[in-house]
């Protein structure tokens, strides 16, 4: 039982003063709430107190939203605030205030949610389309979320798994063309998911050795709700039906994917599709993105984990395409390495100098992974780094690699002589060793698309589908490639090249497959050991392998 408010002796010009700087009896009520847990602070309490007193409250408009004076604080950081999670799989969401969840999107999802055994995880994002953007969430009487979210709102900082945190208390609005700026370093040296309607990730740097660290937005359950002027309805567009999902391994060890719904609020996950009423086995996904290959450095855990051990992932997964990127490093006779004595020396001493041989592994890798779906070899700069080579280099002092080097050059001599433009000598060498014949092999500007609309061929051109042709190492007009140059190009894009994962809105980047230390990445990397999936309905995540696994 509460005790009245006046016998906690508390000031009634202090009350009046709370109620003035608040704006309403209701929110000094749940200020008071947290302050004096054992006195009724009610709003029927105050109003009780206030008559005893012989006072009538005359509050002022409205000016401070957040529910508590303005003298007020903490001592302690938010990292000390935080709180771990119990339990090893969770659902991460957000949602806007003022806004209608979308239904069958939450069907689904806590579909998934009773097939995993996971929790689900919702915080809540605030955007006054009045133009006004005062309000929090914890803030205004006139913010309200769909009540059926309640039971699963969270929006708390909290410690998922061991280097991962949950950035719930983060309250960003959903116009923010970039909503993981200036955050690299909120969560110290943890991984971070910031709740947001848009779907992005970001790569951070950290120290040699240490694990991959990554920011993650999550996507919207809430439908959308945007004001019709240039920011809202770009938010508009680039809104995402998704969350996150986060599971841990009995070893500690966390993986996280997105979950992209489409319109229709189905959305699926490696081998399963999940609708609002039931859960379907689907026959296998559109695509894999393998983070680039560089094959004479490869790691050998992510080849087991990727290809070749009975739950990997080409063969739980069944992807119809594979897309390879910088299969062949070249660090045989790499240009960037001619003038290098102390590494010309190491190659030497570990037999690593002959460039048939690596172009040999490279054929027998793609030999090998081909049964686990058309292999599509995109025309890399790793890769015309040969090209290269058989332009300028000199071979007078390079007997182990002359006569390849002349029986190259031949056979691209030979078709110039019969105007032969497609010829590739890349394609070339590797078909000299295996036949490879459910391999593709990419010119460099040829397009790839996947997941066209069925409408596209009557259109006679491409509708909604994924480029997949593009390495990413050359950007427009020119200049040198990075991923944020590839979303002018208005299309969704799935991108290899700078090891570093990522999503920018509809440009996904895959990382790496060979080792995470080549040598001449030196100092903080962003690198990991990431892949792109991309399933029959357009919809992508990100794999990230740790630990020689690709999921708990």
């Amino acid at each position: 039982m509460r005790e009245p408010l006046y016998k906690g002796l508390l000031d009634v010009d202090y009350l009046l003063q709370i109620i003035d700087q608040i704006g309403s009896i209701r929110g000094t009520s749940r200020w008071l709430n947290e302050k004096f847990p054992n006195l009724d602070t009610t709003e029927s309490g105050i109003r009780k107190f206030l008559a005893k007193e012989g006072e009538v409250p005359t509050p002022k408009a409205k000016v401070i939203k957040d529910a508590r004076p303005v003298a007020s604080g903490d001592i302690l950081a938010p990292d000390t605030r935080r709180k771990r999670l119990i339990g090893k799989r969770f659902i991460f969401t957000s949602a806007q205030n003022n806004t209608y969840v979308h239904e069958n999107f939450l069907a689904s999802l806590l579909r998934f949610a009773t097939h995993k055994d996971a929790e689900l995880i919702i915080s809540r994002f605030t955007y006054n389309k009045s133009g006004f953007q005062n309000d929090t969430k914890s803030g205004s009487d006139d913010l309200w979320y769909d009540h059926r979210l309640k039971e699963f709102i969270m929006d708390d900082s909290v410690e998922v798994a061991e280097g991962l945190v949950f950035c719930g208390e983060l309250d960003i609005l959903p116009t923010a063309i970039d909503p993981l700026s200036g955050l690299e370093n909120y969560t110290q040296g943890n991984s971070g998911i910031v709740p947001h309607a848009k779907v992005n990730l970001k790569s951070l740097p950290r120290l040699r050795h240490e694990p991959p660290r990554f920011l993650y937005t999550t996507g919207a359950i809430t439908q959308r709700n945007y004001i019709q002027r240039k920011a809202g309805q770009k938010a508009d567009f680039h809104h995402v039906f998704g969350a996150l999902y986060v599971e841990i391994d009995d070893d500690g060890v966390w993986f996280a994917r997105q979950l992209i719904a489409d319109n229709s609020g189905e959305f699926c996950d490696l081998e399963y599709r999940y609708t609002p009423t039931g859960v379907v086995q689907s026959s296998g996904v559109m695509a894999i993105n393998w983070g680039d290959i560089h094959i004479e450095k490869k790691d050998n855990s992510v080849q087991e984990a990727g290809w070749f051990n009975h739950d990997s992932m080409v063969k739980v997964l069944n992807p119809t395409y594979q897309f390879i990127h910088d299969l062949t490093d070249f660090s045989a006779r790499n240009h960037h390495n001619t003038n290098d004595p102390f590494i010309n020396a190491e190659l030497h001493f570990k037999e690593r100098t002959n460039v048939e041989r690596d172009l040999e592994s490279s054929s027998e890798f793609l030999e090998k992974i081909s049964k686990y779906g058309t292999v599509v070899v995109v025309e890399s700069n790793h890769d015309q780094a040969y090209q290269k080579w058989l332009r300028e280099g000199n071979v007078q002092k390079d007997p182990e690699n002359a006569e390849f080097f002349h029986r190259s050059n031949a056979e691209i001599y030979k078709h110039i002589r019969l105007h032969a433009s497609d010829f590739n000598v890349y394609e070339w060498a590797l078909r000299a060793k295996s036949a490879l014949t459910n391999v593709i092999f990419l010119r460099e500007d040829d397009s790839f698309v996947i997941c066209n609309d069925a409408t596209a061929e009557e259109l006679g051109k491409i509708v909604g589908g994924i480029e997949c042709g593009i390495h990413g190492h050359r950007g427009p007009n020119g200049s040198r490639g990075n991923s944020k140059q590839f979303k002018q190009i208005g299309r969704k894009c799935n991108l290899g090249h700078s090891h570093s994962a990522a999503i920018l809105d509809g440009v996904y980047v895959a990382g790496v497959s060979g080792k995470l230390d080549m040598d001449y990445n030196k100092g903080p990397s962003s690198w990991s050991h990431s892949h792109i999936v991309t399933y029959p309905n357009g919809k992508r995540a990100i794999i990230t392998m740790r630990d020689g696994k690709w999921r708990a």
